[in-house]
C-alpha cells in the first residue's frame, strides 16, 4: 500500500510517498522497467524518526545557505521565562496547549476568551482563543485553524504562534491594537486533538507518527482481493459537504515515461483503509461538525477562513474540486494570495506558489476552505500548505543525509521562522479585511448622505 506524503499532482512535478520494506524490490522493478527516475529520501523511515529529531538537535553551526532557511541564527527558541508562557520553537501536547490558552484567558481576560467549539470522538474539547477587545462595534471575523490532520504538527505551532504574537503585539503595537478594536479573531490551533495526540503517542513508528485522519471510535471495514480489512479514522478534510464523495467521478490522465498514470481528481477515497477516507456522509465527524457549527454561527461576520496545513509551501484559494472550477470573486483572491506570498517571502526568502488546488498541487473534495467559501460565504477563504517545499529541504542535505528531508518532521530551528512569514501573509488577508470593512462604511456614509 503507497502512502503518498506529496500525491501525484502536474506533470514534471515530483511524488513523495512511502512503502512496505516488503514491496521495496518489486517497486525498484517496476520503477527501472518503466524507466522513471526517483531517489531514495529516506531508506529507513523508522530509524530516520527514532533519530533525526534529536540529531537535528545537536546541530550548531550552519552553512551560509542553511542561515537563510533558519533566518541566520542557531536556535530558535522562545527564551520567555514567564510561567504563563508557552515556549516556541517546540512542539508541545495538546494538554499543554489548552493549559496555555486558559491562562492567557486568565491573565488578559479583556481581550482573549477560550472558546470550545465540541467535542471529539475521544471526549476531548476543540479549544481555541477569540482574540480582541469588547468593542462592539466589530467590522468582521477572522477564522484560522490548524491541526485537521493529525501529523501535521507545524501547522499546529504556527498557529500557537498566531496566538502569542497578536496578545503580545496589541499593548505595543497600534496596528495589532486596530485588528482587536475591529476584529474578533478565532485560532482554534488544533481541530484534531485525537489524531494529534495518537501521533505523538509513539513519534518513532512510522505508522503511528504519520497518521493523518482522527480517530472516530468504532472500525469501518472492506474486502480486498478476498481479504477483509478494518480500519477506523476519517480524513476530516474530506468530510465537509463540498462535492462529497465524488472521488470515482472525474480522473485525470497523464503520461510518465511512457506510463500512463489515473488518478482520482477529486482526492479521496471510499475505502475506510486509505488515508483520504471521507466518511461514511458529509460531517460524519464530531470534529467537522463541530467546525460546521461555529462557522454558520459567525457566517454573517466572518471575512475570511484560513486553515494551515503542511507541507508544499503553497497559498490555494478555492476551488480544488475539479480543474477551472472559480468563484465569482477569484480575481479579489488571486490579487491577495499575490500580496501575501510576496510579502512572506520578503523575510526569509521562502517561495511561495498560489491558485487552486488542482492547478499548484491536486484536486480534492470535501475540503474545509471550499465549504467555508460556497456554503458559509467566506469571502477570503483560503488553504495554507506551509513549510517545507521539496526543494527547501535539499538545503538540508549539507547538514547530513538523515536530515536531508524532513517532511512532517519540521526541524525545530523552523518552527519560528515558519511562524514569522506565515504571519506576515496573514496579515495581508487582514489589512485588505478592514480595508474593504472600511470602504463599505464610507459608501454607506456617502449613500446616506445623499
Amino acid at each position: 500500500m503507497v502512502d503518498f506524503w506529496k500525491p501525484p499532482s502536474l506533470v514534471n512535478e515530483t511524488v513523495d510517498f512511502m512503502v512496505n520494506s516488503k514491496f521495496r524490490d518489486k517497486l525498484h522493478q517496476f520503477l527501472d522497467e518503466h524507466s522513471i527516475d526517483y531517489n531514495i529520501i529516506i531508506d529507513d523511515v523508522h530509524q530516520f524518526y527514532a533519530i533525526a529529531l534529536s540529531y537535528l538537535q545537536q546541530i550548531d553551526e550552519l552553512t551560509p545557505r542553511q542561515a537563510i532557511l533558519f533566518g541566520n541564527q542557531r536556535r530558535f527558541q522562545d527564551e520567555s521565562s514567564s510561567k504563563l508562557d508557552l515556549v516556541m520553537g517546540e512542539y508541545h501536547s495538546y494538554d499543554a496547549i489548552v493549559w496555555w490558552l486558559k491562562s492567557l484567558e486568565e491573565r488578559f481576560p479583556e481581550i482573549v476568551e477560550v472558546i470550545s467549539i465540541g467535542i471529539t470522538a475521544e471526549g476531548r474539547n476543540i479549544f481555541g482563543a477569540k482574540l480582541g477587545t469588547k468593542n462592539v462595534n466589530k467590522t468582521g471575523v477572522i477564522w484560522i485553524d490548524a491541526g485537521i490532520h493529525a501529523r501535521e504538527w507545524a501547522s499546529v505551532h504556527t498557529a500557537l504562534y498566531f496566538i502569542k504574537k497578536l496578545v503580545t503585539d496589541y499593548f505595543i503595537d497600534p496596528k495589532t491594537t486596530e485588528y482587536f478594536e475591529l476584529l474578533d479573531i478565532y485560532i482554534y490551533p488544533c481541530l484534531n486533538p485525537d489524531g494529534y495526540e495518537y501521533t505523538r503517542s509513539a513519534p518513532n513508528d512510522p505508522s503511528v507518527r504519520l497518521w493523518r485522519k482522527n480517530r472516530g471510535l468504532g472500525e469501518q471495514c472492506e474486502r480486498r482481493d478476498g481479504k477483509e480489512r478494518c480500519c477506523r479514522g476519517v480524513d476530516l478534510n474530506r468530510n465537509f459537504a463540498f462535492y462529497f464523495a465524488v472521488s470515482q467521478c472525474y480522473f485525470k490522465r497523464f503520461l510518465v515515461m511512457n506510463v500512463t498514470f489515473s488518478i482520482p481528481e477529486t482526492g479521496s477515497s471510499y475505502s475506510p483503509c486509505s488515508e483520504i477516507y471521507h466518511g461514511k456522509y458529509a460531517f460524519s465527524e464530531k470534529e467537522t461538525r463541530a467546525v460546521r457549527d461555529a462557522v454558520l454561527s459567525l457566517r454573517h461576520r466572518m471575512k475570511s477562513y484560513i486553515t494551515l496545513h503542511t507541507y508544499s509551501q503553497l497559498w490555494v484559494y478555492p476551488y480544488s474540486n475539479k480543474r477551472f472550477a472559480y468563484s465569482d470573486d477569484v480575481d479579489d483572491l488571486k490579487a491577495v494570495a499575490k500580496q501575501a506570498v510576496e510579502s512572506l517571502r520578503r523575510l526569509y526568502g521562502t517561495k511561495y506558489r498560489y491558485g487552486t488546488g488542482p492547478e499548484i498541487i491536486y484536486a480534492y473534495s470535501g475540503g474545509s476552505a471550499d465549504w467555508a467559501k460556497k456554503t458559509a460565504r467566506v469571502k477570503y477563504s483560503y488553504t495554507i500548505e506551509l513549510r517545507p517545499s521539496y526543494f527547501c529541504t535539499l538545503l538540508l542535505n549539507e547538514v547530513s543525509n538523515i536530515a536531508a528531508w524532513n517532511g512532517f518532521v519540521l526541524d525545530k530551528r523552523q518552527l519560528i521562522p515558519t511562524g514569522r512569514e506565515t504571519y506576515e501573509g496573514v496579515k495581508v488577508v487582514i489589512d485588505k479585511v478592514i480595508a474593504e470593512s472600511r470602504h463599505r462604511g464610507m459608501y454607506i456614509l456617502i449613500s446616506n448622505f445623499i
